[in-house]
């Protein structure tokens, strides 16, 4: 008999834990399990890759229409995608967001639970932290094994604890789960810290990444033209992905009178103060270029790969940046030394600052040694990337 499995993530828009949720469950072997991905809010682009024998389903069953907006620019490949509810920023979005904190801080979880997850599954997978945690923390499924999945260095990002009333409430909520499982060692160890939690109940697996899919996408057709040394980076317009200090990286490395570019590949809440901050600046060399639905030809174009991220995980874009053996540059945040070494020997890791992202995209732009280096020694790093092997340890931990 197949085992019956819930994955609950919060939706399924663009985003790192979102595409590896797919890669998973589409991965997995369906003759022994059978597999059902729901989302907290009924959104995201990632819906339409789930393969047809993945049953899906919500719990807030909103119709959210012009989930797809055009940019009306020349650029026809340039679309823009909101599938996070707050994407665009305003006051009555900020509101909405303080509203939605709310109502999940103070609803009756266990009531949430009975009313909209019917079925009795073999494994309850949150599969993210906040909402989906909570939610599947209240199960009143008693012979269920739960697991809480941790993508994010929750010491350092602190998004979710708005959902929560306080940290005891937010530690009492990952007690509940039979495993806790983090992307890396260092999301595992600042778990550990903040919630001062049992080590034995919580374990690393790194994030399924497709080799050869991304390697099959990145040969398509882009109509981007290339001019000088390039930059690309792909997230999340938000805080935690420092797309502003990026900005004003830019803006000191332009005073040195260096010709290079900047793609940014994504969509979110701070598109706006994004705009605005690059027409201030006068960085006319960073290019917003919105939601592309497959972004590894523009990895693959550019001469480097730049990740200026607050907090992280295991950045699944790194990642395939890696795979598409592009030399990285990076802030050092969770799982940068796992995936580049802990002395640069893969990427090239600086300090989480501004000033320190300044000097290594500097050396990169002016130094050609520097830069063979890496992508020689990226070709070497991609080796770690099996899916196969990744997949079949995690199906063993569902299995036991």
């Amino acid at each position: 008999m197949r085992k019956k499995v819930l994955f609950l993530i919060h939706t399924l828009q663009v985003g790192g834990a979102e595409k590896v949720l797919v890669n998973l469950v589409n991965g997995m072997d369906k003759k022994k399990f059978d597999i059902t991905v729901m989302t907290v809010v009924n959104t995201g682009a990632f819906r339409e890759e789930l393969n047809e024998n993945i049953k899906y389903d919500s719990i807030i069953k909103l119709k959210l229409f012009n989930i797809f907006k055009k940019n009306k620019s020349n650029n026809t490949n340039t679309n823009t995608m909101s599938g996070n509810l707050f994407s665009k920023k305003s006051k009555s979005k900020e509101i909405l967001a303080k509203l939605y904190k709310f109502f999940w801080r103070n609803i009756n979880v266990n009531w949430i639970y009975k009313k909209t997850i019917k079925e009795n599954y073999d494994v309850e997978i949150a599969f993210l932290e906040g909402v989906s945690a909570k939610v599947i923390a209240h199960s009143s499924n008693k012979s269920s094994k739960k697991i809480a999945w941790i993508h994010v260095d929750l010491l350092n990002e602190k998004k979710t604890e708005g959902f929560f009333k306080n940290l005891s409430d937010e530690k009492n909520n990952y007690n509940k789960f039979d495993e806790i499982i983090c992307v890396s060692n260092v999301v595992k160890n600042q778990f550990i810290t903040k919630f001062d939690f049992d080590e034995k109940k919580v374990k690393v697996k790194y994030n399924p990444i497709d080799q050869l899919s991304i390697e099959k996408k990145s040969m398509e057709a882009i109509e981007i033209e290339k001019e000088k040394f390039t930059f690309c980076t792909i997230g999340r317009l938000s805080t935690q992905k420092g797309y502003d200090r990026l900005i004003k990286v830019v803006s000191e490395l332009n005073k040195k009178n260096l010709k290079f570019d900047v793609w940014i590949i994504g969509v979110g809440a701070e598109e706006g103060k994004l705009k605005e901050l690059i027409s201030k600046l006068k960085t006319d060399n960073v290019k917003l270029l919105g939601y592309q639905k497959n972004p590894y030809p523009y990895i693959k174009l550019a001469d480097a790969f730049v990740c200026s991220s607050r907090a992280e995980g295991f950045s699944t874009v790194v990642s395939e940046a890696i795979i598409l053996e592009k030399p990285v540059v990076t802030t050092d945040c969770s799982g940068m030394e796992e995936l580049l070494g802990k002395n640069s020997e893969y990427g090239l890791i600086c300090d989480n600052n501004e000033n320190d992202l300044y000097k290594a995209m500097y050396k990169f732009i002016t130094n050609n040694d520097l830069l063979n280096k890496y992508k020689q020694n990226v070709k070497k790093r991609k080796k770690i990337f099996n899916i196969k092997n990744s997949i079949k340890e995690i199906e063993e931990l569902i299995n036991n």
